[in-house]
């Protein structure tokens, strides 16, 4: 185990965000001269070339004064994706293949070393302290996992294994996947911290918490379930967050609130990088609140439930609604930096995250990782003269009647999966059809039905 841990760690620099970017050309040129070249050196001369020249330009850049923004520009969610999850469907299914899945093997084998090398260093009177471990090795383990059970399922249970694998990380991560017993302690204290509002921020520290780097997924996972989950939250909380930076101590050169501004830029470019390579995939097969949905779907079909089917003029009215919701939240944001000593702005009371405040995800997460119990205080009617409230409780409903009454009539609302959408064409990743080989079955809409 020592050995393996050792090994590991002498590779941990090859496997920074940002470096494993550069592997992308490399990937894309074996491709595309894998038909032209007969043998597999010849096929891996060109990329290998191309690699390490990004490679060591990316090393000179780490020896300037731009090392504190290429950190702040890594996310932790890009090497899994890059190093496993598009060679696994890209490459062809060939002998070399099996060569490929060496690399997940390796990755699953050091998340175990891992694990078990901190629980043998913690001392005995711990107790349980979870599984601990570094995020990192846990995104690539649990990829790596991924990738090496694909061959063995079909496409639909696979997505299927995919959802239930992201949806316990994203739920339970933050409980089951702290980095080291003291951290594991510190969390069960900030869990027995009564709630006192709907967004309450002294129990939620998310796993990934940095003070340097914010890391999004694409996806919908609420920050707020059980003690903050896993990932920093949503691409709504991270815009949120960019329009509450006060615009005037930026000007002014403010240092602090001119690192936030660099930390929440830098975010975005990483989440683009992410809709680029996945697009909607990430709502298809990640997010926690359509896998939800899916169960209200499921017991929807068992009562025999009607399937109504939205025409048009429902669904734009969703995507308006969804995006003028959006949009208020973000104006009232851009509020905050304005309130006054009473956390009001021009008389009326405004939450620090206004979209968090009625987001459904702000009740499904916390009861999905925690039960009944984890069901958020609703705010209350002095919370911008109970618009937040009634918001907060329509939305709620109108979450539970989408996926009872059809499918994914929520997600056409989902303000986070309208920034997803734009990447449905010319993203890295889509779902191809073969016209003439069709014969109905309809399995590529129950594998990714966005």
């Amino acid at each position: 185990m020592e050995t393996l841990t050792a090994i590991l760690t002498a590779l941990a620099p090859a496997l920074r965000p940002l470096q494993s970017v550069l592997f992308l050309p490399g990937l894309l040129l074996a491709l595309a001269f894998s038909r032209r070249f007969s043998t597999f050196p010849k096929q891996a001369a060109l990329p290998a070339a191309f690699t390490l020249l990004f490679t060591l330009l990316y090393r000179l850049a780490l020896r300037t004064e731009f090392d504190a923004w290429l950190y702040r520009l890594e996310s932790p969610f890009v090497p899994p994706l890059l190093l496993l999850v598009v060679p696994a469907l890209l490459l062809p299914r060939n002998r070399f293949y099996r060569f490929f899945l060496i690399l997940p093997a390796l990755a699953l084998a050091g998340l175990v070393a891992h694990i078990l090398s901190n629980l043998v260093n913690t001392p005995a009177p711990a107790g349980f302290i979870g599984f601990p471990t570094s995020p990192g090795a846990l995104l690539m383990g649990a990829t790596a996992f991924l990738v090496l059970l694909e061959p063995a399922l079909s496409t639909v249970g696979f997505r299927r294994a995919v959802r239930l694998t992201c949806f316990a990380l994203l739920m339970f991560g933050g409980f089951l996947f702290r980095t080291n017993a003291a951290d594991y302690d510190a969390m069960k204290a900030r869990r027995a911290v009564a709630r006192r509002d709907v967004v309450s921020f002294s129990e939620t520290t998310p796993v990934m918490r940095d003070d340097n780097r914010l890391a999004y997924l694409p996806a919908a996972p609420c920050r707020f379930s059980a003690d903050g989950g896993y990932v920093q939250g949503c691409n709504m909380e991270l815009f949120q967050r960019l329009a509450q930076l006060d615009p005037r101590k930026v000007a002014a050169g403010s240092v602090e609130e001119t690192a936030l501004l660099a930390m929440a830029l830098a975010a975005v470019v990483s989440l683009l990088v992410l809709l680029f390579i996945g697009a909607r995939a990430w709502c298809g097969w990640v997010c926690p609140l359509a896998a939800a949905g899916d169960g209200l779907d499921w017991v929807r079909r068992r009562l025999g439930l009607p399937h109504l089917k939205p025409s048009r003029p429902v669904k734009l009215a969703a995507f308006a609604s969804g995006l003028s919701l959006a949009s208020f939240g973000l104006l009232l944001a851009a509020a905050v930096p304005r309130l006054d000593e009473q956390g009001r702005f021009l008389g009326c009371k405004i939450p620090l995250y206004p979209f968090c405040k009625i987001c459904p995800g702000q009740q499904v997460c916390p009861v999905a990782a925690r039960g009944p119990a984890g069901y958020p205080p609703l705010p209350g009617m002095d919370w911008m003269g109970g618009f937040f409230l009634y918001a907060a409780v329509g939305l709620g409903l109108f979450f539970v009647l989408s996926f009872m009454a059809g499918r994914r009539l929520w997600c056409r609302f989902c303000p986070m999966g309208m920034l997803g959408g734009h990447f449905n064409k010319g993203g890295l990743l889509a779902l191809k059809k073969t016209p003439h080989r069709c014969n109905g079955c309809g399995v590529c809409r129950n594998v990714c039905p966005m």
